[in-house]
């Protein structure tokens, strides 16, 4: 069994990987929730114990990953992305968190609201209370601290577009239908940009995709569990 290391979107933790982690017991969560640039984010993905390992990200974390497999390839066997694409932070998000970052400067941001889930989620998981209690509580009481620290690593990530074809693994892109965030396009570009990738999107799924379709993606890991080299 190959090891994984997975890396969570913005304002989450290890709960976004909870259904994984059952189905991967030896895997590892990189927190992002205490890094202030890009360069300190990559030294913890760096700073695992596997000498190499399966690198997965979740939105923001697939930036991330990213970043870490163009820079530290000889420790990725297999790059999987899932809610992440390659051409920076989408327009439509920027916009958003230019007109909030005020409010959020001033400690009136407690996370995600149901307001903004409605439009992220597919609607079966929006209609999930559970999910979205899970949602709301990984965003924690230290919300506006957490997503100041990650906007200031990641708000002006590069467009990657014309160096990730330069991967020297595998690499695994994953969307939901659904995401408005990420759209299926930006999931489908990798065909283009990626000898080989394998690019899967999920139906009944929004952006969330580790928790709306939590089995979906654990068959696709299985897979790579037992084919990666």
């Amino acid at each position: 069994m190959k090891s994984f290391v997975f890396l969570p979107g913005t304002l989450c933790d290890e709960r976004m990987w909870q259904s994984q982690l059952r189905e991967f017991p030896s895997s590892v969560v990189v927190n992002l929730r205490t890094q202030n640039t890009l360069e300190k984010m990559l030294d913890d993905v760096y700073g695992v114990s596997f000498d190499s390992f399966v690198l997965v990200g979740f939105s923001m974390g697939g930036y991330v990953a990213q970043e870490f497999a163009l820079k530290f390839s000889e420790r990725v066997e297999h790059l999987v992305l899932m809610g992440s694409g390659t051409q920076g932070y989408p327009p439509k998000e920027q916009e958003i968190i230019l007109k909030a970052r005020p409010l959020i400067e001033q400690g009136l941001f407690k996370g995600v609201t149901d307001k903004r889930l409605r439009d992220i989620l597919h609607p079966n998981s929006y209609a999930n209370l559970a999910l979205r209690e899970l949602i709301h509580s990984m965003a924690g009481s230290d919300a506006a601290e957490v997503y100041l620290r990650q906007l200031d690593a990641t708000f002006g990530r590069r467009d990657l577009s014309s160096e990730i074809g330069g991967l020297s693994c595998p690499l695994t892109a994953i969307g939901g239908l659904q995401d408005t965030m990420v759209p299926p396009e930006s999931i489908k570009i990798f065909e283009k940009l990626v000898p080989g990738a394998d690019v899967h999107i999920l139906e009944n799924c929004g952006h969330f995709v580790p928790l709306e379709q939590e089995e979906r993606v654990n068959q696709i890991l299985r897979k790579i569990a037992n084919t990666a080299e």
